[in-house]
């Protein structure tokens, strides 16, 4: 029986409705996407001429939730079948309040501009001081224009306290029923903004910050989306490894979902990075293996190196196979972020930039490419490490003899592509999304740029650049947040091909396997590091 994809896609910040979200995104990537399947093959429902390529929703336990349901598709060209999970995550987080947003956004507003305000914040860290200010001073010229006493704009010299007052005095002069109503508007508007405050900021408040009154939710949506990885990839409630049905999956975030999976994938892989059959081992090679760590090496080591993000997806598929190859049930090929706010990782999952470098390099949160450590008996930087289950293989001083990854190693096996759409102002293109490879690549010492093995890839627009594009693809957009898998949006004329922010996450994708097949190592002769450069860090895990 031929192998299937999986694609568990997870839904972003607000109030969703289950399966909307997963219903969208299989008819941008599926259905209306005729490349998958076989032209002259007939429509499965109506015997017909195809238009568009079938999929069906059933019944399905594994995601432990009778409001969703799998959708699975017909067999693409290859006989492969492709089936979609939603995760969803949102009736877990309720019940918040004004205050929990407050102190967060609060915190968020004391913040230095200068050093510790991202720069992609910088316009809603504006937009929120000049709201408040707003609000303080509207506040205090309506409670000056009701009191009883009267108002002398010449009684104060200073510009700013004389125009305060001449307006005040303004205001005074109105009947007391339009100072109400207007007073009354003035206070439906702050309700409701503070209303879509707790309601959008809320979940991300909820989620992120590990407070005691969070720790219940946090627990209950990583450890229900790793439950479902762990059976899609054939780990059972009682962490035995048995069969599955799919040999690939696919994670893919929106917004708020890219940060509960990282956290899923990040779990996951390290509850699992060590696991092989013992009757596979013998004999068993990694030239992928080694070749990329050589070529993280040699990047991480020279500051005027960058690396081919060709080269390294190959090599994290082919690390993968190996690692598969002898056991370990990491089928995750691919992660891909769509709008995501890890952007702004160094005041969402950290306390400023020098605090997530930290993260990293504890290995708290995994780096893209992973954190490096020094193996004394290679004289190597290494992001595996030798493991009782492979020390009978090979001399523990070569580094080609089998190694395992350590647990934060994730993104050696797994391509990571993140989709934004780049801000201008606040309003044009998505406040929330941008690139993440500076966030999450391997940090490099005295402030080098970070080694990124993350495909970034701006959309709506597009980069000036991008060969293939339209005009309609390069035009700047207002709030393109949820606009991510919209076939409609930036369509151009009618025929056109797909616009490039469509054609860019069904590439990521690859639901036609279009890139899978048996990377060739490339020859990466290891050669010792300078003892300066060389962190003494601890033995892997």
């Amino acid at each position: 029986m031929a192998k299937k994809t999986a694609v568990i896609i997870i839904h972003g910040i607000g109030e969703q409705v289950p399966m909307e979200t997963l219903n969208e995104f299989v008819d941008t990537v599926w259905t209306c996407d005729l490349s998958l399947a076989s032209p002259g093959k007939p429509d499965p429902n109506t015997g017909e001429v195809r238009t568009k390529n079938a999929s069906w929703s059933k019944p399905d336990a594994r995601n432990r939730s009778f409001e969703l349901q799998l959708v699975t598709t017909e067999s693409d060209f290859d006989g492969r079948r492709v089936d979609f999970f939603e995760y969803y995550w949102a009736h877990r987080v309720t019940g918040t309040t004004w205050e929990q947003v407050r102190a967060w956004l609060f915190g968020m507003m004391l913040r230095n501009p200068f050093n510790n305000v991202p720069k992609g914040v910088l316009p809603a860290w504006t937009v929120m001081w000049l709201v408040f200010v707003a609000f303080l001073y509207i506040s205090l010229i309506t409670s000056m224009a009701v009191s009883m006493d009267v108002i002398d704009p010449a009684s104060a010299s200073f510009p700013l306290v004389h125009c305060t007052l001449a307006l005040a005095a303004w205001v005074q002069a109105w009947p007391r029923w339009l100072i109400a109503v207007a007073w009354g508007a003035v206070s439906l508007v702050s309700g409701r903004i503070l209303t879509i405050m707790v309601d959008v900021a809320g979940d991300v408040v909820r989620y992120v910050q590990a407070t005691p009154k969070n720790i219940a939710i946090r627990q209950s949506i990583r450890e229900n989306g790793v439950q479902l990885l762990e059976t899609l990839i054939g780990i059972d409630e009682h962490g035995q490894q048995g069969r599955t049905e799919y040999d690939r999956i696919i994670v893919v975030g929106h917004s708020l979902g890219t940060i509960v999976a990282y956290d899923i994938l990040t779990h996951a892989f390290g509850r699992h990075n060590t696991r092989l059959d013992p009757a596979k081992v013998k004999g068993m090679t990694q030239e992928n293996r080694v070749a990329l760590e050589g070529l993280v090496r040699e990047a991480y080591l020279d500051p005027e190196k960058t690396i081919s993000k060709d080269a390294y997806g190959a090599l994290q598929d082919g690390c993968r196979k190996e690692l598969t190859a002898i056991g370990n049930p990491w089928i995750v090929s691919d992660f891909i972020s769509l709008g995501s706010p890890l952007t702004h990782a160094e005041f969402l999952m950290a306390a400023d930039r020098d605090a997530l470098a930290l993260d990293k390099e504890k290995r708290i949160l995994p780096s893209c490419p992973p954190a490096l450590e020094f193996d004394q008996k290679t004289g190597q930087l290494h992001f595996t490490y030798r493991t009782r289950g492979v020390s009978s293989e090979g001399d523990s001083h070569d580094v080609e003899a089998p190694r395992m990854p350590h647990h934060a190693a994730l993104f050696a096996y797994t391509r990571w592509t993140n989709i934004y759409s780049p801000l201008t102002g606040v309003l044009l293109g998505d406040i929330v999304s941008g690139p993440v490879g500076g966030q999450f690549g391997l940090d490099r010492k005295d402030n080098a740029p970070p080694v990124s093995g993350i495909r970034d890839i701006a959309v709506l627009p597009c980069a000036p650049t991008e060969p293939g594009t339209a005009q309609q693809d390069r035009k700047r957009r207002v709030l393109t947040h949820l606009r991510y898998w919209d076939r409609g949006y930036a369509r151009g004329q009618a025929g056109a091909d797909e616009p490039f922010h469509i054609s860019a996450l069904r590439d990521a994708l690859d639901l036609g396997r279009s890139r899978w097949l048996q990377p060739v190592a490339t020859s990466a002769a290891p050669s010792a590091p300078p003892a300066s450069t060389v962190p003494r860090t601890p033995g892997g895990e």
